[in-house]
């Protein structure tokens, strides 16, 4: 099976990546709505996915509802028949009652497995089962699956934890997104990130105005019992694997989404 390469940026400065191997863009972001890229940076990314030739994929993140309706005046601008990746319910209410001439995209959020980097150190003292168990999505659910039908969802998207991935008894006709080389962890709407370069804000812990911190700062999280580095990046957790899964070849994935940076 051949594989669509697709790059994924956060930011219109990193077009930079783009090289002819690429066959799609994904632009936006996933974890946090303040990063929503602005009407004209949106535009402009999707013009020059146009002007290359190759289909456009636009990322969205979980939101308040304050940031759907920002959502809304973006989603608006997209083309029919675009590509839009959904990490939060209300955001494929709105596509699916208001936009229903785009494609939905299960984000990788919504695509439930268990993502903690300290499995790997254990599965091998597990019984078969339960290793296995460690390595399934919600993706093999029947009702889930019943459900994406019904909401004329074909495509979603994965990360890669280091375990390894179980996609027995996923459909045939759903397709599949690996994200490389940066899996999340965890992600929340509370950020540590904020005020980290304001000494007087040492030592203090709260609800902060957000000055984007997580555009200019990442902080690298070692521990001797994690011993998997862990990547904070403003709201959420990564960590780093570029190995693809040995069951690639024989799997409903047809498309790879190349992280060039940590995402945000």
């Amino acid at each position: 099976m051949q594989r669509e390469k697709t790059l994924f940026i956060s930011r219109k400065d990193n077009l930079k990546y783009l090289t002819d191997e690429y066959r799609r863009i994904y632009f936006g972001d996933e974890f946090c709505e303040r990063l929503l890229p602005g009407e004209k940076d949106l535009v402009d990314v999707m013009e020059h996915a146009e002007q290359r030739g190759i289909p456009f994929t636009f990322v969205t993140p979980y939101v308040t509802e304050a940031g759907l309706k920002k959502l809304e005046q973006l989603i608006a601008l997209l083309p029919a028949e675009t590509e839009v990746v959904f990490n939060d319910w209300g955001v494929l209410r709105t596509v699916t009652h208001k936009f229903p001439d785009l494609v939905p995209v299960m984000g990788r959020l919504l695509t439930k497995i268990k993502r903690g980097p300290r499995i790997v150190h254990f599965l091998d003292k597990l019984p078969k089962q339960s290793a296995e168990h460690l390595k399934r999505t919600n993706l093999d659910v029947p009702v889930y699956n019943r459900f994406l039908r019904e909401h004329n969802i074909k495509r979603a998207d994965l990360d890669n934890p280091l375990q390894g991935i179980n996609l027995d008894g996923i459909p045939p006709e759903l397709h599949l997104s690996l994200y490389i080389p940066f899996a999340y962890v965890t992600t929340t709407r509370f950020c540590l990130v904020a005020n980290c370069d304001n000494p007087d804000k040492k030592g203090f812990i709260g609800v902060f105005p957000c000055n984007k911190e997580c555009q200019k700062y990442t902080f690298y999280l070692d521990n001797a019992v994690m011993t998997t580095l862990l990547i904070r990046r403003g709201n959420t957790i990564f960590y780093k694997n570029t190995k693809l899964p040995d069951n690639i070849q024989h799997s409903n994935i047809d498309r790879i989404v190349i992280e060039p940076e940590v995402p945000h």
